[in-house]
């Protein structure tokens, strides 16, 4: 049965033009069919939403949403669309109607149905989609506010629904810092939009937004003249839900050939260490450290110092891309897809390995080594004789070997604890920096015995110590950026503490021995200078935390937040 409101001859307008407020039920667009109601309907309601929106075909395999002013845009609106064009039908806009119109359509209408009508997503109207998303101000609020975190150098989106009220935070030098309380229901219908819209398909945990699930994607994004891909991760919380973005810069901006080691923070003796590392032709630098320690910014500069040689094939595979390096073959997979794999042959990440091997490669970059294929495709690549670049999760450069040999990765410390295998193990964490504009000195803020203790344990002295200022300036604390009533609002940028290792034989045996712990203290035997002076040989990457603690460019405070107390520092 046809449902028919409006002439035949306002059916192709209305398919071209669809959107706006049905006041009368001669408004209503001519529907060849209802998908969402009747008997057997293709597309799936709630109970509570039967009667306040509806799906419809209006010409060949083009649908629209026709709902109640309160129900657009709500996470139920969203997911009807995305319902349909998963069912293989062309989205071509919606409509709002008033109560008694939708009573009416209701009443109404015949649902029928064919198996046909259940076949899977084909290409949509792109140029339809676009305008609808363009129009939606749910996208238009939420691109604004990333466009407000970006201003203020976020590095990870924070937003914490507690009742109704949204807390929005952002990670800035990796602090958390607060920007604004919004109505919870406008955070979330932005959130469901942007997920169920914009999100990249594969990428996807489930079809449309769902306060209640644990949900990712990938959502990429235009924010101005910037597009940005947003790594999204929702999990449901006591008395709401939590999501938690990480922005990613995807265009040029994101392409930064002036990174270095020495930028970063490395030190010249860390720099000579890695520099000499690279220049060999086989054998892995791994690069470990917590998540958010800058660990694929580390491997990024390293290949930009590689790809300035121009004489090496370099190919990086990733999940996702984080920094386009110029003269590297970026290769973008979908990770998230594993867990839903029948096969290893399957794997995306398994097929890029394979493909990486035939690609003529010297030089390769995994982004992270976190399971078993991809250790067992790490391990053959450095046995097939190329050089590769790689992260792992552990707690210090020699804790990469236990990371590899846990049951989560698999491989044998007999055949990773060999020469030519690691050409350096790399630690690293970032700790804040006092912002110069409002530093103040150690001793006019800290306690005099807390003060003693860095100078007995490290010889450190308290007069070149500064603290972060308990308020802040404009220079670091910008507008829209509010105040940490706990203090230490005075820092500006990040940089990295790290260890380097070049194993030799006797550290390999100990390791493959499984002596951990002897071989740290083999290591540490080798410290030669003081943790006042910038060599590294022999030092934790506390110790060069430390070190910059001593010229007074690192709060205290902060360095503690990271390592520890330094009472506990010098018995680990």
């Amino acid at each position: 049965m046809i449902l028919q409101g409006r002439s035949t001859a306002t059916r192709v307008s209305a398919a071209q033009n669809s959107h706006g407020h049905i006041r009368r039920f001669s408004e209503v667009p001519l529907l060849e069919v209802v998908l969402s109601h009747g008997p057997n309907p293709v597309l799936k309601l709630l109970d509570d939403k039967q009667q306040s929106m509806l799906a419809g075909v209006m010409q060949g395999r083009h649908f629209c949403v026709i709902s109640i002013q309160r129900e657009q845009g709500s996470p139920a609106w969203f997911h009807l669309i995305e319902q349909g064009k998963e069912a293989g039908y062309t989205f071509a806009g919606f409509y709002t109607c008033d109560d008694d119109v939708m009573a009416t359509l209701l009443q109404r209408f015949n649902g029928s149905t064919t198996a046909d009508q259940r076949r899977k997503q084909t290409e949509g109207n792109q140029a339809v989609f676009d305008r609808v998303v363009g129009e939606s101000e749910q996208i238009h609020w939420f691109r604004q506010l990333v466009k407000a975190c970006l201003d203020l150098q976020a590095t990870d989106i924070h937003i914490e629904t507690r009742g109704h009220v949204a807390d929005v935070r952002i990670r800035r030098d990796g602090i958390l810092r607060q920007i604004k309380e919004y109505p919870a229901d406008i955070c979330t219908q932005a959130i469901a939009a942007c997920y169920t819209l914009l999100a990249e398909e594969r990428s996807r945990s489930e079809v449309a937004f769902n306060v209640n699930s644990v949900q990712s994607a990938m959502i990429p994004m235009n924010v101005g003249d910037r597009q940005v891909s947003l790594r999204y991760q929702s999990h449901p919380s006591v008395g709401g839900y939590e999501v938690v973005i990480r922005i990613l810069k995807t265009d040029s901006h994101a392409s930064n050939t002036s990174l270095t080691l020495e930028s970063l923070g490395y030190t010249p003796d860390q720099i000579d260490q890695l520099v000499k590392a690279l220049a060999s032709s086989v054998g892995g630098v791994f690069v470990a450290g917590v998540t958010g320690s800058g660990k694929t910014t580390t491997l990024s500069a390293m290949l930009s110092r590689l790809a300035r040689e121009g004489s090496r094939k370099i190919i990086a595979i990733e999940d996702p891309v984080e920094y386009i390096v110029p003269g590297v073959s970026h290769l973008s997979i979908q990770r998230s897809m594993m867990a839903s794999q029948g096969t290893v042959s399957d794997n995306p990440f398994y097929a890029s390995m394979m493909a990486f091997l035939r690609m003529d490669p010297d030089i390769g970059m995994f982004g992270e080594i976190r399971d078993a294929i991809s250790g067992q495709m790490a391990y053959t690549a450095i046995q097939t004789g190329h050089k590769l670049l790689t992260t792992v999760h552990a707690t210090s450069a020699l804790g990469v070997v236990a990371r590899l040999a846990s049951p989560q990765i698999g491989l044998l410390r007999n055949d990773v604890c060999v020469p030519d295998f690691f050409s350096a193990l790399v630690y690293q964490a970032l700790v804040p920096l006092n912002c110069k504009a409002c530093m103040v000195p150690a001793t006019s803020v800290m306690d005099t015995g807390h003060l003693k203790l860095y100078e007995r344990l490290f010889q450190i002295d308290p007069d070149h110590m500064n603290c972060a200022s308990a308020e802040g300036c404009p220079q670091c604390l910008p507008d829209g950026m509010k105040k940490n009533p706990a203090g230490h609002n005075g820092i500006q940028g990040m940089k990295v503490s790290a260890e380097v290792i070049t194993p030799d034989i006797e550290l390999l045996d100990l390791l493959r021995r499984n002596e951990d712990l002897r071989a740290r203290d083999v290591w540490r035997s080798h410290r030669t200078h003081a943790f006042t002076e910038p060599v590294m040989r022999g030092k934790p990457s506390w110790a060069h935390s430390l070190y910059d603690v001593s010229k007074g460019i690192v709060d205290p405070y902060f360095f503690e937040h990271v390592y520890g107390h330094p009472s506990q520092l010098v018995q680990s």
